[in-house]
């Protein structure tokens, strides 16, 4: 069975980051019957020299271009130079986590219909960027976007309308065939355009959990310059097929959308059904004394759902935390955070014997 993989990465400066992304593939990927092919867009750094490190360790091809050719350009150039059955389009400012390839390969694998595997692409705090494409009426979302990445939201294998070009799998030949990146886009929206050409010849666009990206994200200068172009010609091209789903992936998930009012503060909150691990576990830590523990467990409970209207019990709970430490001012500002976003007579209670036990502080 035809494994090999093209990895096509095109680049622009930045040689330090390409160096980084190229050195996470030669330690993380566990099939070795890959090859490297770096599009450089007129790099005016240090890029060549820093490819030529790992040209001695493995197979990468290095394709220079003297004008700036943009992402669908030299994606589309790196393409046509491939040599295998797969071809994995790669942002350089990414670095590929052990087995991200096996996952993308069994995704494709899994059924003849899917036509792009696209994998979870996790930001350097360790937060969700990207586990999905998902669209309302105005906006495209990346859903789940700074997401805990154990939230159950991210972590199902599913089909999308979309997933991001900064990290998919495709087969070479439906790539070709479909027409590869449109090349009128400019920077953006040509992912998109691809997956629902893709999708409009039958085939199935999935997101795989199992596939572990870390994104920088962005750090190309000038990457959304053409933004509402792009958005434009991608509603003119797809709006009748675009269904707004981002609701029904959240119910699916068990995520229902709040609308501000006497006790829901203004802002996306979410009604969030799942369970969360990390704040149980605070709690516990809470139980047994151990004051660490509990703060960082209850720093990253508040990072399970950004939006989970729980957020503000979970800051209270911090809050009273502090309190047992006597540490009042961070109770305070705790208890702040809460009040400034919706009122609570019993916060604004303890606020003010705070205050005093702070104004005898000062006097003594």
């Amino acid at each position: 069975m035809n494994s090999k993989i093209s990895i096509v990465i095109p680049t622009w400066n930045n040689s330090n980051l390409l160096r980084q992304c190229i050195k996470s593939i030669l330690s993380n990927t566990v099939n070795n019957k890959f090859e490297i092919i770096v599009v450089d867009n007129g790099s005016t750094d240090n890029t060549k020299n820093k490819i030529s490190e790992f040209q001695s360790l493995h197979e990468i091809h290095y394709i220079f271009s003297k004008k700036n050719l943009g992402f669908a350009k030299a994606c589309n150039l790196g393409a046509l130079q491939a040599n295998n059955k797969f071809i994995f389009f790669l942002n350089n400012d990414t670095e590929v986590l052990q087995g991200w390839d096996i996952e993308l390969l069994k995704c494709l694998r899994a059924d003849d219909r899917i036509g792009i595997a696209g994998g979870k692409l996790i930001y350097p705090d360790k937060t969700i960027q990207h586990a999905g494409i998902a669209f309302d009426q105005q906006t495209v979302f990346h859903v789940y976007r700074h997401f805990h990445p154990i939230h159950p939201g991210v972590n199902k294998k599913r089909e999308f309308q979309a997933v991001t070009g900064a990290c998919f799998l495709i087969r070479k030949e439906l790539f070709l065939s479909a027409g590869m990146f449109d090349e009128s886009f400019i920077n953006g929206f040509e992912d998109l355009d691809l997956c629902f050409r893709i999708r409009k010849n039958g085939y199935k666009v999935f997101y795989t959990p199992g596939s572990n990206v870390i994104h920088h994200e962005s750090k190309t200068p000038g990457r959304h310059l053409h933004h509402h172009e792009n958005a434009e010609l991608f509603s003119k091209r797809w709006r009748h097929d675009v269904v707004n789903d981002i609701n029904l992936i959240y119910a699916k998930d068990g995520l229902y959308p709040l609308e501000p009012g006497e006790n829901i503060p203004q802002g996306n909150w979410l009604k969030d059904t799942n369970p969360n691990p990390l704040w149980s576990m605070a709690q516990s830590f809470r139980k047994s004394g151990k004051t660490r523990e509990s703060i960082i467990a209850f720093n990253e409970a508040l990072r399970f759902n950004p939006y989970d209207l729980r957020k503000l019990k979970i800051i209270e709970e911090i809050g009273d935390l502090h309190l047992d430490q006597n540490n009042l001012q961070a109770a305070k500002n705790c208890f702040l955070a809460i009040t400034s976003a919706i009122p609570v007579p019993r916060l604004s209670s303890k606020i003010n014997k705070i205050n005093e036990l702070l104004s005898k502080n000062v006097v003594n």
